[in-house]
């Protein structure tokens, strides 16, 4: 049968034989991360978000406007007090000479004059004599287009053109999302020769700071019937539209202005009214209103005059700085745990912005940091995804083998229920099975241990108890982990033995060492020590075994005892023998005197070997090997055995099996050995009671048993001499008493039958009064297997 986890589980590849595989999708992500992060820098895939990090950083890091530059607005205001437009040419020379005359340091004129004035041709002489007297006045000029194609310049008139101290193109560029962040420094149809007019204004108030930025040579095979354009740059915005000083027409014409706030002044003149205003979005608009194309000029002005401006770094540039971040975060996902990974994600993520804030603010150019900031953030997943992947075979092939190992109790998981439509749910639904049955088999074995024979103590490095046993509680008569460190320190460890910490020091010996301790002398312990060696740490721990031998001691002491009778007990009568039977040899000797002599040698050499057979026969006895018994004939039959023994000594033998007559005392067990056990108490009982008195036997049904009762009237015996009666070759003798006859086992032999058939023998004895043996058979089972039988 195919396992629960290889049935629902696809087949994984060896585990051990995919180390490399690591190592091989590492360069897999890495090459895809990398060719992403580049070829977006480089393509420009991600352009909307750089423009909205661009925008944010701009908004956030914005220059002080210059005090110097002031705005002149063709404002609604102005058109309401000087009519509509276009005013009179007269109207804007008296502005050029009201600036003149509170001494400005030079005028932005941005008006296109283009045209001859139709009404009043005086009054374009007037103008150009108002500008060739402030001799600092700047004018635009502007593209020619029919109608969608660009077919020329527009120029202003030759004699504004001839007055005027600069020309410059009053064009902005747009991006693709529609907002002005950029201005060519050169355009012109056919050759890109004009200036930007902020920066022909720059020339004018500042020729040392202009000359930053040259002419271009023409561009060889440029179309001369083309727009052409050069010296592409981003400026750095002075603020929200307004942050300038903004003052109406209308009131520097009629003198409402102070002179002193246009003194030395850089006055731009530009519509600002509804309507009329060239207004454009950009990045610092916000959510307010567009910037007017007069104050756009005003900040591509401070731009270009304050270093403001920012060059965008080339794309292979930003395409290789996106995928050394890409590589090196690769790199630390290749040794790094995964919390590592993840912070360092976020955190080359954040240096690429901080490096595109610290590049507009600080180094004047701009990195688009988008390419590097999802380089970074679809590293981290993708290789977590192929370390998930791999984490999910390893599991896969863990579960597979943990299943195939099986159970110690020969059980399957639970395969109940049905399949979820769910992968990960099926997988951790196997888990649970499977953590499960792991948990059975933890406590299968806890239990195992627990309930062993033979007490265990294992002991860590650091010289804790980390696990132990009921058994090794018991023999070390503690039961707390502290207890049974100190218990075991003070065993009395033999003095040849090296120690550590009150232990044994095995000193690196591989095998197992064994000492045999006396605690308290009445108890022997086969103690086990053996080193617990794991890779984690240089210092073993131990593992201590305790086996209780007293039982064993006792064992070979019972058979030393045994030697010693048969060398002594059973020898000295057949030596007697063989002594008067040497002695007489040729002699006349009367043999019928030494008859009862060797009698008695011989019966004496013979009851101790019957004790000896039938004690080895009680031991050995099988209880598969019993048979139905009735206890009332068995007592019968005792009695009878022993009643010239009673009869010699004057003893009546009084038996009671009345309680047999109204339930039948039928038992399973061995009928000659039930019978020894209920003789060698009637031979007990009639050999310490007194002459001439009753010995009596009753069988009675008390409870769940049947109790074999024989009582003397003999002296009795003292408290003391009781615990000794039913050990090997022991004989009670009391003082001004004669010394017993037997060697002992009697009451041994009673005691072995009595547990080889479930029950148990006592006595009840007092000096004076008598003793009263109770043999207990447990006869309620046996009477009720009968009765189904």
């Amino acid at each position: 049968m195919v396992p629960l986890v290889a049935r629902r589980l696809q087949p994984v590849r060896n585990v051990g034989g995919s180390l490399r595989r690591p190592n091989v999708e590492w360069v897999a992500v890495t090459l895809l991360c990398v060719t992403l992060a580049v070829a977006s820098a480089v393509e420009g895939w991600l352009w909307r978000i750089d423009q909205t990090i661009y925008d944010g950083v701009l908004t956030s890091w914005v220059s002080p406007p210059s005090d110097e530059v002031v705005i002149i607005s063709i404002d609604d205001a102005s058109l309401a007090s000087l009519g509509r437009w276009p005013w009179s040419r007269r109207v804007h020379a008296a502005l050029i000479d009201r600036a003149r005359e509170v001494g400005a340091s030079a005028m932005m004129f941005d008006v296109l004059l283009d045209a001859p004035s139709r009404d009043d041709p005086g009054a374009d002489e007037a103008l150009a004599r108002a500008m060739r007297s402030f001799g600092r006045v700047v004018l635009p000029l502007s593209q020619a287009t029919t109608g969608s194609v660009l077919s020329g310049e527009v120029l202003p008139l030759p004699m504004f053109a001839e007055a005027a101290a600069a020309l410059g193109h009053d064009q902005l560029e747009f991006d693709p999302d529609g907002i002005a962040r950029s201005v060519y420094l050169w355009e012109g149809f056919g050759t890109a020769r004009h200036p930007q007019l902020a920066l022909s204004l720059l020339r004018v108030v500042d020729p040392a700071v202009r000359g930053r930025y040259s002419q271009p040579a023409p561009r060889e095979g440029a179309d001369a019937q083309q727009w052409q354009r050069a010296g592409w740059l981003r400026i750095r915005f002075s603020g929200s539209p307004g942050s300038y000083i903004h003052y109406s027409y209308r009131a520097v014409l009629s003198g409402e202005v102070p002179a002193a706030a246009l003194r030395g002044k850089l006055l731009l003149v530009g519509a600002t009214a509804a309507g009329m205003a060239e207004a454009v979005p950009t990045p610092t608009s916000g959510l307010s209103r567009s910037m007017p194309g007069i104050e756009f000029q005003a900040n591509v002005f401070d731009a270009l005059r304050g270093n403001g401006v920012i060059t965008p770094l080339p794309a292979w540039v930003a395409g290789l700085v996106a995928g050394l971040m890409v590589g090196g975060l690769m790199l630390v996902l290749l040794y790094a745990d995964a919390r590592i990974g993840l912070m360092t994600s976020f955190v080359l993520a954040a240096a690429a912005l901080l490096l595109a804030a610290l590049g507009v603010t600080v180094g004047g150019w701009w990195f688009g940091p988008a390419s590097a900031v999802l380089g970074c953030m679809l590293a981290y997943p993708l290789w977590s995804w192929r370390r998930l992947e791999a984490a999910q075979r390893y599991l896969d092939a863990e579960l597979i083998a943990l299943e195939r190992e099986g159970s110690p109790l020969g059980l399957l998981p639970d395969d109940s229920g049905t399949a979820a439509a769910d992968p990960l749910e099926q997988r951790i639904r196997i888990v649970r099975q499977v953590a499960q049955h792991q948990r059975d088999v933890r406590r299968f074995i806890a239990d195992t241990l627990e309930h062993l024979p033979i007490g265990v103590v294992v002991i860590d490095q650091l010289d804790r108890v980390i696990l132990h046993n009921e058994r090794a509680r018991y023999l070390l008569r503690a039961f707390r982990s502290d207890a049974l460190l100190a218990a075991l320190r003070e065993l009395p460890w033999p003095v040849y033995v090296p120690m550590r910490d009150g232990l044994p020091d095995l000193s690196g010996f591989s095998g197992i060492r064994q000492f045999e301790l006396t605690p308290d002398k009445k108890r022997y312990l086969l103690v086990s020590v053996a080193d617990l060696v794991t890779e984690s740490s240089g210092r073993p721990g131990r593992v201590i075994g305790l086996a209780d031998v007293t039982a064993m001691h006792e064992a070979q002491r019972s058979r030393e005892d045994t030697m010693h009778f048969l060398s002594h007990d059973l020898r000295a009568p057949l030596a007697s023998i063989l002594t008067l039977i040497d002695g007489h040899q040729g002699e006349k000797t009367d043999w019928g005197a030494q008859i009862p002599r060797i009698d008695r040698y011989a019966r004496s050499a013979l009851d101790l070997a019957d004790g000896l057979f039938r004690l080895v026969r009680a031991e050995g006895s099988d209880p598969k090997d019993f048979v139905e018994l009735d206890l009332a004939g068995l007592v019968d039959s005792a009695a009878d055995e022993v009643w010239p023994q009673a009869h010699a000594r004057g003893i009546r033998v009084d038996v009671d099996t009345r309680d047999a007559e109204t339930e039948e005392a039928i038992v399973r067990g061995d009928f000659s050995l039930l019978r020894r056990a209920v003789i060698n108490l009637l031979t007990n009982a009639i050999k310490y009671g007194a002459a001439n008195s009753t010995v009596s036997v009753r069988l009675s049904a008390e409870g769940p048993d049947w109790v074999i009762r024989v009582s003397d009237q003999g002296e009795g015996m003292s408290a003391d001499a009781l615990p000794r009666l039913f050990k090997r070759f022991s004989r009670i003798v009391e003082e001004g008493r004669d010394k017993p006859t037997g060697v002992g086992l009697g009451l041994l032999i009673v005691k072995t039958v009595a547990e080889r058939h479930g029950g148990s023998v006592n006595v009840e004895s007092e000096l004076g009064k008598g003793s009263t043996f109770e043999l207990r058979l447990p006869l309620r089972n046996a009477t009720a297997q009968l009765v189904t039988g």
